[in-house]
């Protein structure tokens, strides 16, 4: 989204907050100045840097974006470095690839905090947004390696002085007015931090790209881990910094204060059950998920604090008395609120079941552990409100990303059929082929062979390997993906440790919900059908109990609730959901004691995972192409084209983000907001789910 369009969208919605995004001089004076010195070929030991980044006041993300492409701009380092000190001592080394990159500023984790809901939800899809209210979340428990912010001009000193207080990072660059050394504040912010402070340099936003302005501003560069070592200043970017911000902060909030230890393990252990407790109460009483995370969650921290604040009045001379550590004491305080916030946050990722159940175990493992390992965020509904933004971004990559491991996964030189246009392949070298990238356009056929080892514990207690338990869930997962309903049991076995598959023997894993009824005389896998019975609450048109039409008898009772079908093969009965034919086969298992298992596969799945892997690689250009490479009509390769499952703001339920609905005052606005909607992530539609959720309604 343009800059000019976005600030009028801010100010539309009462979104602006002083937005100014920082000059791309400004960000590439910090590039340069986060790289160091810029090498050229005669250049051998130089390393490309890499660092994660807090951005307080984010915006549009136009910092993480610009390094990202001043970065790109720089050239490669030749593949070979030659040392000339004459033609005898000449001597050639080769260059890796993080040398090569020598010119090149990484930002490995990219954390934002914004308030403004319109920016945070068109960020890059590699933000992680750990807060939205600046001055409602704390910047002690979010640690980086950089800190950049350009605060609002109207709060500057307020916000500097605070993130040079708490910003727990080695490094902190802030876009100020070039005023800021006259306030004493920040002075002694600086002081408290032991920190040292350089000029970048100076600036203007006279003729900025994105958004005028009459502001002088300095880029300041303030070291927290600055040290001196043998008269020489040097700065460590490994190195912790010379103030922890989190003891800064104790001390401004309490004089002294300590928390006898009794029996931690068993308290831990019920107050957890407690509040799984009462969550559970909350809900059972109709009230929304959300309030009652966050209202539980405020009610304990304020109990936590306001305990601890009680121990600030007792007199020092007692707790030295008592022999009580005073560091051990804030360290036990600093986890107790990283285990509340971590419990809060583990309950909502357990809740987002939508997203979590259309995972495979790997993805899912990567998902919860990026969010978890940012736990420290602050509990509010905003944030609540920008994490799962930041899970509905993702999640579809992740969707993407399993099938197409899964697919490698299966791929063997048993397993595949080449594309028409792709015989020039050698099948004799597949493992030197794949490889090398040379397998490329091919398909999976529908029986395959998985490779495993299996230790001799899992052939005594006669069951698979877990990777192969973990192979059989994941491709179940990717078959849902797909449109495809399988049986819930299955699916729920298909993880775990039992022996429900046996080594030597064939295991059927069904499809489920199906809806057409079976003639008479059909096969199934328990034999062929004798009768088939509908029990009916509506009456018989012979006005009897019983009538026989095309091969189906009905047997009315007024007592049914709703049709139900059963068939009867031999002297047994079954149900409609019990009885399988072989079309309802999902894929047939048979594991051997090499570790080996072989699956077959039903052929509209295989077909669809082929087409969809096709396209997302850009083997497959449309229906037609795909109808002339594999064995598939151009009817079915329409049907299936594009069908992997694409998570959606509605999907969510009771989790959607909610923003007021906001209807433009005239026409003019009317086509701008309509001009906005089309350069965003989501469509309209998604953008109205966004603003129209129920996240924070009572149920």
């Amino acid at each position: 989204m343009g800059a000019l369009k976005t600030v009028r969208e801010l100010k539309r919605e009462e979104q602006d907050f002083e937005w100014y995004p920082t000059t791309r001089e400004i960000i590439e004076a910090m590039y340069w100045d986060l790289l160091g010195d810029k090498v050229g070929e005669e250049t051998y030991r130089a390393n490309g840097k890499r660092y994660t980044m807090l951005d307080i006041g984010a915006g549009n993300c136009k910092v993480f974006n610009t390094i990202k492409e001043i970065a790109e701009e720089q050239p490669l380092l030749d593949e070979k470095w030659t040392n000339h000190k004459g033609e005898e001592n000449e001597y050639t080394y080769s260059r890796n690839e993080n040398e090569r990159l020598a010119n090149r500023v990484f930002i490995t984790k990219y954390m934002a905090i914004e308030k403004s809901s319109i920016l945070t939800d068109n960020m890059p899809k590699e933000t992680l947004v750990v807060g939205t209210d600046f001055h409602e979340n704390t910047l002690i428990d979010k640690q980086s390696d950089v800190i950049f912010c350009n605060p609002p001009y109207s709060e500057y000193e307020k916000w500097s002085t605070r993130i040079i207080r708490e910003g727990n990072a080695n490094t902190i660059y802030l876009v100020i007015p070039q005023r800021w050394g006259k306030h004493k504040g920040i002075a002694q912010a600086l002081k408290d931090r032991k920190a040292k402070v350089k000029i970048i340099g100076n600036f203007d936003f006279l003729n900025s790209e994105d958004r005028k302005a009459r502001a002088y501003v300095s880029l300041v560069k303030i070291e927290l881990n600055y040290k001196k070592f043998k008269g020489r200043r040097y700065s460590d970017r490994d190195s912790k910094a010379n103030v922890d911000p989190f003891d800064l902060w104790l001390n401004d909030t309490f004089k002294l204060f300590a928390e006898k230890k009794g029996d931690a393990d068993e308290k831990e252990k019920k107050k957890y059950e407690e509040r799984k407790e009462k969550i559970e109460q909350e809900l059972v009483a109709g009230n929304g998920l959300i309030p009652v995370l966050v209202q539980l969650y405020n009610k304990e921290l304020d109990h936590l604090i306001l305990n601890h604040k009680k121990l600030s009045e007792v007199d020092s001379v007692l707790f030295k008395e008592l022999n009580i550590n005073i560091d051990s004491v804030l360290e036990a305080f600093k986890e107790k609120i990283k285990g509340l916030k971590s419990f809060y946050w583990d309950e909502l990722f357990s809740n987002l079941s939508e997203i979590t159940n259309r995972l495979t175990n790997k993805s899912r493992d990567k998902l919860k552990s990026k969010l978890m390992a940012n736990a420290s965020i602050d509990f509010t509904e905003s944030n609540i409100r920008s994490v799962v933004i930041w899970v509905l971004k993702n999640a579809n990559h992740y969707y993407e990303e399993q099938m197409l491991e899964l697919y490698d996964t299966f791929t063997t030189e048993e397993g595949i059929k080449l594309y028409k246009s792709n015989q020039h392949f050698v099948k004799d070298d597949f493992r030197y082929n794949r490889r090398e990238k040379n397998l490329e356009k091919y398909a999976l056929d529908y029986r395959i062979i998985l490779h495993h080892y299996a230790d001799s514990w899992d052939i005594d207690n006669n069951r698979l390997p877990a990777g192969q338990y973990e192979n059989i869930r994941d491709v179940i997962v990717i078959a849902r993906n797909l449109g495809f309903n399988i049986a819930s049991d299955d699916f729920l076995y298909a993880g775990r440790y039992d022996k429900k598959i046996y080594y030597g023997e064939k295991t059927n894993l069904f499809f489920a919900g199906r809806s057409e009824i079976l003639k008479k005389g059909a096969k199934t896998l328990d034999g062929k059908i004798d009768e088939v019975y509908i029990h009916t609450c509506t009456p018989n048109e012979n006005g009897e109990r019983v009538m026989e039409k095309n091969g189906i008898v009905y047997v009315y009772d007024d007592e049914n609730e709703a049709d139900w079908i059963q068939y009867k093969i031999g002297e047994m009965y079954y149900s409609q959901e019990n009885i399988k034919t072989e079309n309802d086969i999902f894929t047939t298992v048979k594991p051997y004691k090499n570790g080996n298992v072989h699956f077959q596969f039903n052929k509209k799945f295989i077909q669809k995972l082929n087409l969809e892997v096709g396209r997302i690689r850009g083997w497959l250009k449309n229906p037609a192409h795909a109808a002339e490479e594999m064995d598939i009509t151009v009817e079915e390769a329409t049907e299936y084209w594009n069908s992997s499952f694409t998570l959606l703001p509605s999907h969510l339920g009771n989790l959607l983000p909610q923003q007021p609905e906001q209807k433009p005052e005239n026409e003019a606005e009317e086509v701008v907001e309509k001009e906005i909607k089309k350069q965003t992530l989501y469509d309209a539609a998604q953008l109205d789910a966004f603003r129209n959720g129920i996240l924070f309604e009572v149920a």
